[in-house]
């Protein structure tokens, strides 16, 4: 119910603003009032579809990856799939390709990034969580350095700008055909960890408890990182690079209905999205100019991680 009362804000606010009704009559009728249908169809509604999507699939992402790795601060970036996008859309926006390019090129990006992770475990032949946290932190690092050297070498006036933003995080450049693109990785990702929910919790005990419940731990955890790596690259191949979503709303939907993964996972979602249309709407309409979605993501997610770890600690003692 909340989701659908804000995206009826979201479609309400901006530079225009325009009452609920007129949002209705508009959807209904779009041909009654042409200039309110080009901004709601155009620019407004498929930001808000995106909002849902990227905020639903970070929240998933980071509560796989907080029950598989056993980790409560690990965040979908935690294997270099975010720093790997950076550096795939660095590159598309130095050759000066387009937007479809530069976010094939930072999902591409995101997908090396994870698969150089999972090449040095191999070949350093050992399994285990801590060797893929430890190799994410390595690729992440390497990817950094990696976009720092393409902002060095681009143009200050144009490409270093475009790079910056990227960073930030932005859905203004969302569209339908950006959201279809991206959409089939979307929908695995999230089949895929919501047929896995009911092993992730399980899996949060520990491989060796895991083991003794039947589950085929190294499979399921693959399975578990790569759909969680499709939902985060094609998120940020879409929007930028946003924090603290993944890192926050999993310990927030945890605090409302525990830890058992099979019902934190679809209300993380739904937080997920809900928390970034939010933000969204407030980016575009705050100021005349739109602010950068992980600015206002930091704002409101560290003082709400703070109060995380306060409530937590009480319920200890």
């Amino acid at each position: 119910m909340l989701v659908i009362v804000t995206i009826v804000l979201a479609l309400s606010c901006g530079r225009i603003y325009y009452s609920p009704i007129i949002i209705f009559q508009t959807l209904l009728h779009p041909q009654s009032n042409p200039a309110a249908a080009n901004i709601i169809f155009n620019l407004r509604l498929p930001r808000i579809i995106g909002a849902l999507l990227i905020g639903a699939g970070l929240a998933m992402a980071g509560c796989s990856f907080q029950s598989v790795f056993h980790n409560p601060l690990v965040s979908p970036d935690i294997l270099g799939v975010s720093y790997g996008s950076a550096a795939g859309a660095a590159s598309a926006i130095l050759l000066g390709y387009g937007i479809g390019l530069t976010q094939l090129f930072a999902f591409v990006g995101g997908i090396i990034a994870v698969s150089l992770t999972l090449l040095i475990a191999q070949i350093l032949h050992q399994r285990g969580t801590l060797i893929l946290v430890l190799a994410g932190i390595v690729i992440s690092g390497f990817m950094q350095a990696l976009v720092g050297l393409l902002k060095y070498i681009a143009d200050p006036d144009s490409q270093l700008q475009s790079i910056v933003y990227w960073q930030l995080g932005s859905l203004a450049k969302v569209d339908f055909s950006n959201i279809i693109a991206v959409l089939p990785f979307l929908i695995i990702g999230t089949i895929i960890l919501f047929v896995l929910r009911w092993h992730m919790t399980i899996l949060s005990l520990g491989n060796q408890q895991a083991r003794l419940e039947g589950i085929n731990v190294d499979m399921e955890q693959l399975l578990i990182i790569t759909a969680s790596t499709f939902l985060t690259a094609a998120t940020v191949c879409l929007s930028g690079n946003i924090g603290w979503i993944g890192l926050v709303i999993p310990h927030i939907a945890r605090l409302l209905v525990g830890d058992n993964t099979k019902e934190t996972l679809p209300l993380a979602a739904v937080i997920g999205a809900l928390f970034l249309l939010i933000v969204d709407t407030m980016a575009r309409s705050l100021s005349a100019g739109e602010i950068p979605l992980s600015i206002l993501t930091g704002f409101i997610g560290a003082p709400l991680f703070v109060y995380i770890l306060i409530k937590k600690k009480v319920q200890l003692n």
